[in-house]
């Protein structure tokens, strides 16, 4: 008998899953390169719009199984990639590549989609870093036509429980799954942040993304247990292997349908302590799942995707209309709307600021917003305008200190003032927030507190800072740890700092979601935690079954450790009770 392997994994998308892996061997990187004759050209640049064409077609099919059944947050993921197939530094630019170096389709197009992704290749933000995965998607559809390769043969599949393993697999892939035959997913390439982790938890499909190795660990029909809850995979389970883990999924299930149930219950303590539960959002599209889920607010709108897989930037008009919707379908609750949040090598591969940036250090955030006022302006007049229509809060991304918090503050002055010139209605009270993820910015919380509303904690950014930390970096990612002493004293600083001030603090990086900190944050005084909005009615329920009390004590103790690893056990230790149906 076959000894079980295990593998430990993060996953993308929660869930269980068990039946037998189907390896799909992808198309590799080898395609023909060759020169042509210049009596060639215009026949193979026709070749090349003939695969564009195809790859329209097959992406509109896509998008037309998708509008059935989904939101338009899935489905403004395949118009990204629609985008891409008429974008001129991609589809122009193979042309050219084409006719000028005299070189065949496949080639030309390989040369241009490497070109464009060099927009994306020097960046620290992870979810920047994903959007490269995109173009190889496009490309991939692309030549695969051009060669004449047919898309995943799902239809061979005989079994009714699979379990796809891949090098990777595309957005419009995992549309077309046939979720009576596939149970979930595993691909050696990814992260959870790209397009295809988001459609997998859209579509509630167990999936691991990025387990390296898992195209040389696994055979075709294996038995496969991918458990995306505790981040497991196993392969040839033992019969007690698959026993517990049908368990688990029927307890998974039968609690994912509890917590539902129960969304709408307050976030409170058993002792009567509450605490606000609010979404992190980048689509108008995404409140009502939230407001489904539970949630009393959006804790971060993300307005990068407006400004991201386009050549151009938003008008001031597509703004308001985005912010207006939103602000509309809150029925009056909060709205945190984060100014724009990206570097100028983010936008435009050939910006001036290109070839000077540390992306993690440089010209981003509200430092790119200070220098291109022009680009913040059309911004600040959209969310202004669009205020009248609900519970506008405003949140500065990425500021150090007071000057910068102020110049940010004239520019909103001044764009309010030149709204009540042109007579144009803006609300009288809209809350200015900032967020806390600079060392320079805790250590100035005081003064700070002083100047705007509320804090929003983006521990992602502060955890890497502090901590010195690239969480993308294999060598280094585990020194990235919230539970790190210098980390938790930020936290408790700016904590201090809000309550002495009057203003609320919000967790909204990716721990306020995890179940693990629930204790912390609690103990630690916020006032509320802005997360995924599918993750709430889970940190919902786990705040009820807590007290404040409890919250407290664990702080106590945690303030008597010197290391993360001690205090990494302590707080697991002490949420291990609170986890036993954890869904």
């Amino acid at each position: 008998m076959t000894k079980p392997v295990k593998i430990r994994h993060e996953g993308a998308s929660r869930g269980i899953a068990i039946g037998r892996a189907h390896v799909i061997s992808m198309v590799g990187q080898t395609f023909p390169r060759y020169w042509i004759a210049d009596k060639e050209i215009t026949q193979e640049i026709t070749r090349f719009k003939h695969a564009i064409q195809k790859s329209k077609q097959q992406l509109a099919k896509t998008k037309e199984k998708l509008c059935r059944f989904h939101g338009n947050g899935e489905i403004q993921i395949i118009d990204t990639h629609q985008m891409l197939l008429q974008d001129e530094m991609l589809v122009t630019s193979a042309v050219k590549n084409i006719a000028n170096s005299k070189i065949n389709a496949e080639w030309a197009i390989d040369k241009a989609s490497s070109r464009l992704k060099m927009a994306f290749l020097d960046t620290h933000n992870e979810y920047f870093k994903q959007r490269k995965h995109d173009i190889d998607y496009i490309c991939q559809r692309i030549i695969k036509n051009l060669i004449g390769i047919s898309e995943i043969a799902i239809h061979d599949i005989k079994e009714q429980n699979v379990i796809l393993i891949s090098t990777d697999l595309s957005p419009a892939d995992i549309v077309n799954l046939p979720r009576e035959k596939v149970k979930g997913f595993i691909t050696a390439v990814g992260g959870n942040t790209s397009h295809s982790a988001i459609i997998a938890r859209s579509l509630e499909i167990p999936a691991m993304v990025g387990v390296e190795h898992i195209m040389k660990q696994v055979n075709e029909n294996d038995i496969v247990v991918l458990d995306g809850i505790k981040g497991e995979i196993i392969i040839n389970p033992t019969k007690e292997n698959i026993t517990k883990h049908k368990k688990d999924q029927a307890d998974f299930e039968k609690t994912k349908r509890v917590l539902l149930k129960d969304a709408h219950l307050p976030a409170e303590t058993k002792d009567g302590a509450k605490i606000k539960l609010v979404a992190n959002i980048e689509l108008a599209e995404e409140i009502i799942p939230s407001l489904e889920h539970g949630a009393e607010g959006i804790g971060l709108f993300r307005t990068e995707y407006l400004y991201a897989n386009r050549m151009d930037y938003p008008s001031e008009e597509e703004q308001f209309e985005c912010y207006k919707t939103a602000l509309e379908k809150m029925n009056g609750n909060p709205v945190t709307i984060r100014t724009l949040d990206l570097g100028g090598d983010k936008l435009f591969a050939g910006s001036e600021y290109a070839d000077h940036l540390n992306p993690a250090l440089g010209l981003r955030a509200i430092r790119f917003c200070l220098v291109e006022k022009e680009i913040f302006k059309t911004q600040l007049r959209a969310m202004l305008r669009a205020s009248v229509y609900g519970n506008l809060r405003m949140l500065l991304p990425m500021i150090s200190g007071v000057d910068e918090l102020r110049a940010a503050k004239a520019l909103i002055d001044s764009v309010n003032s030149d709204l009540k010139k042109e007579k144009i209605p803006v609300s009288p009270k809209i809350d200015l927030g900032i967020m806390i993820e600079i060392p320079s910015a805790v250590m100035s919380a005081e003064a700070l507190a002083e100047e705007v509303d509320f804090f929003s904690i983006g521990t992602n950014d502060l955890i890497q800072y502090t901590l010195a930390v690239d969480r993308t970096n294999d060598h280094v990612a585990y020194l990235y740890n919230l539970l790190d002493p210098a980390v938790i004293a930020m936290l408790i600083k700016t904590v201090e700092a809000a309550k002495k001030g009057g203003i609320d603090v919000t967790v909204c990086g990716e721990s306020a979601g995890d179940p693990l900190y629930i204790l912390l944050f609690l103990g630690l005084g916020m006032d509320g935690l802005s997360m995924n909005p599918i993750s709430i009615p889970r940190v919902k329920k786990m705040l009820r079954e807590v007290t404040l009390a409890e919250a407290k004590e664990l702080i106590r103790k945690i303030l008597e450790l010197k290391t993360a690893s001690e205090t990494e056990k302590l707080v697991k230790n002490e949420m291990q009770r609170h986890l036993k149906t954890k869904p």
